[in-house]
């Protein structure tokens, strides 16, 4: 299985998405392993995250004839937004020159 590195505005997002294509009535989560923050977490409560939290995530989609690369379905799952969430970093000084540049993008800052 492989990882996949998220915030957690979008895994909030996938999370609750109620499309069958990613998440069939029947399926569920196993085996999954977490980190948030760089710590380790034994069980995440979703709904919980912050929206800036960087998450890494692995695991399991279990449908009923098959199981399926939680990193997997959730890639195909961003290929079929039409937004994408960023963690960004960076100087003080810039956050006004970044909200005007997003802004002019249709674009908003979520949290802070």
């Amino acid at each position: 299985m492989a990882r996949i590195k998220t915030n957690g505005a979008e895994l909030k997002r996938f999370w609750a998405n109620t499309d069958p294509q990613f998440w069939p009535t029947d399926s569920h989560v196993d085996g999954m392993w977490w980190q948030v923050n760089g710590a380790e977490q034994e069980d995440v409560d979703v709904e919980a995250l912050d929206d800036c939290d960087v998450v890494l995530v692995d695991g399991a989609i279990v449908y009923a004839d098959d199981d399926k690369d939680f990193a997997g379905v959730m890639k195909k799952w961003r290929k079929a937004q039409t937004h994408v969430t960023f963690a960004v970093e960076l100087p003080t000084e810039h956050e006004d020159a970044l909200a005007t540049f997003l802004k002019g993008l249709k674009g908003k800052i979520l949290g802070r």
